[in-house]
């Protein structure tokens, strides 16, 4: 979806008043995107707490499926921005082995703002002739 399309869904009377800091500060709630991450054992340890994290390592270390996962967080090299990392973190917290704020908690790691601009914003407003 373009950022006109976005920008045109807010309230008409801010898009009408052209208060492009307001409406770029609206449109950077909640915006985020992945950038590579590592992690490891500690970084588990730090971000869920030592019993959810060592029950996560536990069944990580213990289970075949996971037994090329292991040397990765050893090595503090597991990418937690990567989709099968993410997916695998659902499925764990889906069946218990963590909980649901965990799986998110570890996921977010991965996770930084991705604020729209106010350039961006005037521009796309120009463009759409507002």
């Amino acid at each position: 979806m373009s950022l006109l399309a976005d920008i045109l869904k807010l309230d008409p009377a801010l898009v009408a008043a052209r208060d492009d800091a307001e409406i770029a500060r609206l449109l950077s709630v909640g915006k985020t995107r992945l950038v590579p991450t590592e992690i490891g054992n500690g970084t588990i340890l730090e971000t869920i707490g030592l019993d959810a994290g060592n029950a996560l390592l536990d069944e990580l270390s213990s289970n075949a499926t996971y037994r090329h996962v292991q040397p990765l967080l050893e090595q503090g090299r597991l990418r937690v921005d990567s989709q099968l990392v993410r997916l695998t973190l659902d499925a764990l917290a889906e069946v218990g082995t963590i909980s649901v704020a965990h799986a998110l908690a570890l996921k977010a790691l991965a996770s930084v703002p991705t604020p729209v601009s106010v350039g961006d914003v005037s521009d796309a407003l120009n463009a759409g002739g507002y």
